[in-house]
């Protein structure tokens, strides 16, 4: 999955997640934010992974997903 994917795949998420059965819906901006405070927390995990190369792909792919998160700001 891309990151472009994957990022729209958590806003959508976290938007159904919190939209179902509650009276008041959270915005896409909010699921947004969510969705980031997630990533945030996978780029700050201590995850051992020994690879070096798959440690570099690993942050580099979450990395690219924050990134795209964080275009959510200007639409919504």
């Amino acid at each position: 999955m891309s990151p472009e994917q994957e990022a729209v795949e958590l806003v959508n998420k976290y938007y159904n997640l919190f939209s179902i059965g509650l009276e008041s819906y959270i915005s896409m901006y909010e699921a947004a934010q969510c969705a980031l405070e997630a990533v945030d927390v996978i780029l700050n995990a201590d995850i051992p992974i020994t690879d070096s190369e798959d440690a570099d792909a690993f942050y580099n792919y979450w990395t690219q997903v924050y990134n795209e998160l964080e275009k959510y700001e200007g639409i919504y």
